[in-house]
């Protein structure tokens, strides 16, 4: 590879990635050369990074995938005067990517159908992720209170904050926006969203429709972005983990799982036994509940109420088992830099053995009531049919990639946690329609319930006393207990608290296989106790930005169907 285009490349081996730098003047033609002839088929992200030191400021960052070779590739090229290449016309997925590089960064793609800002409104003019830019914003806009709205200002003051605050968009602002996506070919454009149950979140559709028939669409994203990047950039790698579970917030503990399996590959700390097959058992019963919730609510979409009950009858019981050890229900923060916050809770293997127990009885429930049902079958089969090569193209993974006949599932590929030390079948469906990416769904409930059983064996097994935390590794936080009880458990945990951890210079890209695909971390460290560069893989994104090829020349009816089966959250989506 190297070979053929010579002085223009530079490769770099690391410990958790192989990264290649080319010269803007033939990067493109090396990217199609990596598609074509080297196998790397899979479009996993891209994103950029700021060195506002550096005269080309901007560099590129593209990870591909070999499925034949199950290889990562990350390729980086610096942009030219601001500017990079599109690379949509070799991989669809990127057009989301791009736009949001350029509405982040404001590095512009050359090529580019419709570079328009991702999250931000038209006629926003700040790049948040750009390095000058202030965590906190640029307060320029006047917050008033609403007495003062009513009464004019008074004194003392009707209100306890700064009446300086950052823009937010007007109607008209919106307006643009609106009309900057979508240029009206048909007879009526419908918006869809952003607070209409069936988005499943804050997204904002909007369709050109002739008749019931949508002749094209686009999503508007951003209602829930939060700048969880730039925060992390500015924030120690342990004080970022509560973050994660507010990005796929049906998912938490599946969200911390891949960032600190992230900071743990930089950092290089080895996980206890213990503590890796609590997190391989929680993040199964994550997985379940994410499904369940998943099921439930697109049944309800389709008008299946009692599919919806019967779900939630168990989640709950899995919300149960994950308060009981976390001590909250939904965003967590159960797992740790190391290892796990807390012990297992007396009586935790005793309650999950009960529940996978009864578990498959309850998933031939659903099955009984759906996947033979007539109204379910005309809603679901040959309805958003995915291909193998949009798979590829989109950067498509989770069950979404699964059904369309692609094993890519990180659990096997790249194990994490204890999932090389477990037995699963990964499912994968033939016609990559709505309807498989249901029967795909529920099968991998079925496995999960398989894995926790072997994960519940092994902790039986294992001595009470097992450590969960690898606190022998100095930029691991000890359990409060130790701290409570030993000096040096206690300066440590000062130590890392007030001065963060001592990350090495490099740069990692790891990833897992979350509910919703694949959500993964890629970490730029310069050194020292915070990322220079933290970028979010959203497998949420990547997912519903093939919505709208999916629904062209299908009725609204179908865009119902076609999303519960995407299953976006937008936590995820936005950051």
């Amino acid at each position: 590879m190297g070979q053929e285009f010579g002085g223009d490349v530079s490769f770099s081996f690391g410990e958790h990635a192989t990264s290649v730098e080319v010269s803007h003047l033939r990067f493109k033609e090396f990217l199609r050369h990596l598609r074509d002839r080297e196998r790397f088929l899979h479009f996993i992200d891209m994103t950029c990074i700021d060195f506002p030191e550096d005269p080309r400021r901007f560099q590129g960052v593209y990870i591909l995938y070999n499925p034949d070779e199950n290889e990562r590739l990350i390729v980086k090229t610096w942009a030219n005067n601001g500017k990079l290449p599109t690379v949509s016309d070799l991989w669809p997925g990127a057009k989301w990517a791009e736009r949001e590089a350029y509405d982040m960064f404001g590095v512009e793609f050359v090529g580019h159908e419709n570079l328009r800002r991702m999250f931000m409104w038209e006629g926003y003019e700040y790049f948040p992720l750009r390095k000058d830019f202030p965590i906190e914003g640029i307060p320029e806009q006047e917050l008033p209170s609403l007495t003062e709205v009513l009464q004019g200002r008074t004194d003392p003051p009707s209100h306890d904050y700064e009446l300086l605050h950052t823009k937010v968009p007007t109607l008209e602002d919106l307006e643009r926006t609106e009309k900057a996506r979508l240029q009206k070919k048909a007879q009526l454009v419908l918006n869809w969203g952003p607070l209409h149950p069936g988005t499943h979140g804050t997204i904002w559709f909007l369709f050109d429709l002739e008749g019931e028939f949508v002749v094209q669409s686009d999503v508007v994203l951003g209602q829930l972005h939060r700048g969880m990047e730039k925060i992390a950039e500015n924030v120690y790698y342990f004080q970022f983990l509560p973050y994660t579970d507010r990005m796929d917030y049906i998912s938490a503990i599946c969200n911390e799982l891949s960032y600190v399996t992230a900071v743990e590959k930089l950092l290089n700390i080895e996980v206890p036994e213990k503590a890796r097959y609590i997190r391989t058992m929680f993040a199964e019963l994550q997985r379940i509940n994410s499904h369940l919730l998943w099921l439930g609510t697109g049944a309800l979409d389709l008008g299946a109420l009692t599919v919806f009950l019967y779900c939630f009858r168990e989640r709950e019981k899995i919300m149960d088992l994950i308060e009981g050890n976390a001590g909250y229900r939904l965003t967590t923060a159960f797992l740790r830099i190391g290892g796990v916050h807390y012990d297992l809770a007396p009586g935790t293997l005793d309650a999950v053995r009960a529940f996978i127990k009864d578990f498959p009885q309850k998933l031939k429930e659903y099955h009984m009531l759906l996947t033979r049902n007539r109204i379910w079958l005309r809603r679901t089969k040959d309805v958003g049919i995915i291909t193998r090569e949009d798979v590829y193209a989109y950067g498509l993974s989770g069950p979404v990639a699964r059904a369309s006949g692609v094993p890519y599932d990180l659990r096997k590929l790249e194990p994490y946690a204890a999932y090389d030390e477990v037995d699963f079948d990964v499912p994968v469906g033939e016609v990559g329609d709505v309807y498989d990416r249901y029967l795909v769904r529920m099968e991998e409930m079925a496995q999960s319930v398989r894995i926790i059983e072997q994960c519940v064996d092994k902790l039986e097994k294992l001595p009470k006393d097992a450590p969960y935390i690898n606190k022998d590794h100095p930029a691991v936080i000890p359990p409060k207990e130790d701290v409570f009880m030993s000096l040096e458990d206690m300066v440590q945990s000062f130590r890392v608290v007030v001065h963060g951890e001592s990350a090495p210079v490099g740069e990692v890209y790891s990833s897992a296989e979350n509910p919703r695909g694949e959500l993964g971390f890629y970490i730029y460290s310069r050194g020292g106790s915070k990322p220079y560069r933290l970028r979010i893989r959203s497998g949420a994104l990547y997912n519903l930005s093939v919505f709208p090829k999916l629904i062209e020349g299908r009725t609204i009816a179908d865009a119902i169907a076609l999303l519960g089966s995407l299953d976006p959250v937008v936590g995820e989506t936005d950051r």
